[in-house]
This record gives structure tokens, sequence and C-alpha cells, in this order.
């Protein structure tokens, strides 16, 4: 179940920024038709409101990792203490609040400019002020958690939380584990959160894009996805293939022939072309629509265990093919590097330079490549085993936060 200190705070977040953007409202609205005399008299006491509501949502946040490491039982001390002004000396894209709030302003004298009379124009400039702000509250109270949970070491990352009503570019991401570095996809207004974590924690609809699609009304849905991709997912559909191909087209002919990655018919053209659901379903089949069965985090083999992305192979021939026929089959090989996760890999990497540092050489790659045969073994320094040897322990470290699958790895690997 999702905890219940995250459902508190973006619950506490969310308030904090509505009554924020509500209160910007009325100083807004207090402008006249002299743009320029009316907002030196409002500047001052938005910004004063705005930067209120900020170090509120900021209070609110600085303890957030730390309460549902607890009540998750994930232990990650940090290093140092979170200063509460360092997020607040700029706005969250770096700029002064007070030039991002200027710009509604010229939001206004353009939309006159466009033919729009000046209270039309205040009304426009208004709306993008009010959504400016709401995505700045949530991005101040973002920054605060990307910062506490990457003052702890041990903590992997962060899974991808929805705060519905969600769009479809969000729900497909829910449940999603990022690294503790990955910056956090976002667009105007977005106010999905994240949960410190070191592994995906499924199982409810605000982290499961299925659970969350299947808790909307069918008008809900196709408002959400589009008609079409709506019933395409409701009939089976991949919803992170319906997802990407609406927002990003269709692949090429290479990486359809790769990857499976639908690249001739899109979802529109199947209904229009199938005739009976019958048809439908197998030309959604066909064209890579419906791959397996529907779980969040795809169909793959150990991608549900939520330990991330499969590894995407490499330009090798042996590294597309390992990654084509773990999508075909749904299995993938523990031990095959080229599908392995990032942590993983790191693991699998770190134990194989060990085991060659031992023997006395310096392992210039993972596994033989054909330049080895060219190239004479060179002999390991004393400071190379030692560095090696440190690495190799810093990945065990993690082994009991690690995700399951990682763990599983160590196992294979003797560790």
């Amino acid at each position: 179940m999702l905890p219940q200190s995250a459902t508190s705070y973006y619950e506490t977040q969310q308030r904090i920024a509505v009554a924020t953007a509500a209160g910007a409202k009325k100083f807004w609205r207090r402008m006249g038709p002299d743009f320029d005399s009316s907002w030196a008299d409002v500047v001052t006491p938005l910004l004063n409101w705005v930067q209120t509501g900020r170090a509120a949502a900021v209070a609110s946040s600085i303890g957030y990792t730390a309460d549902v490491l607890q009540e998750t039982n994930v232990d990650a001390a940090p290093v140092g203490v979170l200063s509460p002004a360092g997020f607040l000396s700029s706005a969250p894209d770096g700029r002064s609040m007070g030039s991002l709030l200027g710009e509604s302003v010229v939001k206004a004298k353009s939309a006159v400019g466009s033919g729009l009379s000046a209270p039309l124009a205040l009304q426009q400039a208004e709306r993008w002020l009010t959504g400016t702000l709401l995505t700045v509250m949530s991005d101040t109270g973002r920054s605060v958690v990307a910062a506490g949970i990457a003052q702890r070491p041990t903590l992997q990352g962060y899974t991808r939380m929805l705060n519905p009503p969600s769009c479809s570019r969000c729900a497909i991401l829910a449940g999603k584990f990022f690294r503790w570095n990955s910056g956090f996809l976002r667009h105007p207004r977005c106010d999905c959160r994240h949960i410190p974590t070191n592994e995906n924690m499924a199982g409810d609809l605000t982290t499961d894009p299925y659970k969350y699609f299947h808790s909307l009304s069918p008008e809900a849905q196709e408002k959400t996805f589009g008609r079409s991709e709506a019933r395409a997912i409701r009939e089976g559909a991949d919803i992170y293939r319906v997802g990407n191909i609406q927002q990003r087209g269709l692949a090429t002919s290479k990486g359809h022939l790769r990857y499976g990655t639908p690249s001739r018919m899109t979802v529109d053209d199947i209904f229009r072309t199938a005739g009976t659901r019958t048809n439908a379903i197998k030309m959604l089949e066909h064209e890579g629509y419906i791959t397996g069965p529907q779980v969040a985090g795809g169909n793959i083999v150990g991608r549900i265990e939520g330990f991330g992305a499969l590894g995407k192979g490499g330009k090798a021939r042996a590294a597309s093919d390992a990654v084509k026929q773990a999508r075909e089959t749904g299995v993938r090989d523990p031990l095959n590097r080229y599908t392995m996760t990032a942590a993983e890999r790191r693991l699998y990497d770190a134990k194989y330079k060990l085991d060659v540092a031992r023997t006395g050489v310096y392992p210039r790659t993972v596994g033989l490549s054909s330049a080895d045969k060219y190239v004479a073994p060179k002999p390991i320094t004393p400071m190379q085993l030692a560095h090696i040897e440190q690495a190799y322990a810093n990945e065990v470290a993690k082994l009991a936060t690690s995700a399951s699958s990682v763990r599983r790895l160590a196992q294979l690997l003797g560790i």
C-alpha cells in the first residue's frame, strides 16, 4: 500500500499550492489598464505572498523523505542537513521569482498587441500566472524531496506517484522507478510526486497505470488517453506502447525490426479498417500494440518486480538480438549483460573486474572484445587493485536495500 505519509504530504502540498495561487489572483486583479504603474503597486505584496507560500511548501517537504523511509522501514541516513533558505533564493528554474512573476505583465502587453482589450489581456495573463504558480509550487516541493533523496547515499532513488486526475503522459510513468539523479519529467501544472524508495512500490492506483486507467469511467478514459487509444487499452493493448506512440509517433522500420515497436498502422487506422473486434485484436497484436499481459512496468518477465527498465542492449547485433528475444518471449536471461538493468550491470561489472584483477591482470573491458587478442595483458598495480576492490565493496554494500532482481543476481554470481 502507498505510505500514509506520502498521501498526507501530497494533500498538504496541494492545499498550499491552491491557496498560494488563489491569493496571487487577488493581487493580480488589482492591476489596471496602465500595466506598468499598477504592476509597480502589485509586485511587492504579490512576491511576498508567493514566497510565503513557497516557504510553507519547503517547510512541509523537509521531513517528508525521512517520514516515508521510516514508514517503509528503509534505513538511509542523510549527509548534512537541508537548508530551507537555499530553496527560496530563486525560482525553481534558477531565475529570480520577481523576474518570473514579471512575465505576467509581458503576457498582458503581448495580448494587447495582438488586439485584445486591456481587461481581456489581464484575464489571459491571469490564467498564465495561475498555471505558472501551480507549477512553481510543485517544483519547489519536488526540489526539496529530490535533495532529500540525493543526500542519502544508500537510497537508490524514487518511484513516480500520480496525483489524480492525471494526463496520459504522466499515467504511463506511474510506478516507474528512477535513480536519485534522474530529473523529474513534468509538463506545466504537473503535480506528480516522488516516493523515496529502493524498489518500485506497485499495487496502488497512484503507482500502477492500469489501475489508474480502470479507475476512470469510459468517458474519462477517452478524454485522458483519446477515444481510439482508450478503446485499444480496454481491448488489451499495452498502455505504454499506446501512450508512447500517441506522444512520439510510430517507430522507424529499423526500430520496428529491432524492438518490435509499431511502425505501420496507428490505433485509429486499425479500428477504421478492422471491421470486427476479433480482427481488431489480431491487428493490434500484429502491429505490436498487444504484446502480452497488461502489467505495471511492462510485460517483460522481471520488470513487474520494480527494478527499472530492461537494458537497451547496444549497437552490436548480439546486443539487439538479446533485447529483441527478451521482448518477444517475455523472458530474459538474468546473466545476460545486454538485458540487465543499470543496477544489475554495476554489480555484474564490479564482480567481473575484481575476478580478473585478482589474477594479476588489469581488466580493460567487461568480457573479451575482438581487440583483446592483439593487446598484451597489462599487469595490475596495487593502487588499481585497491580501487577495483573498493568499487566492488560499494556495490555489495548496496545489496541490503537493492531491488530483488539485483539480490537474485548476487546469488547467481556467488556473492
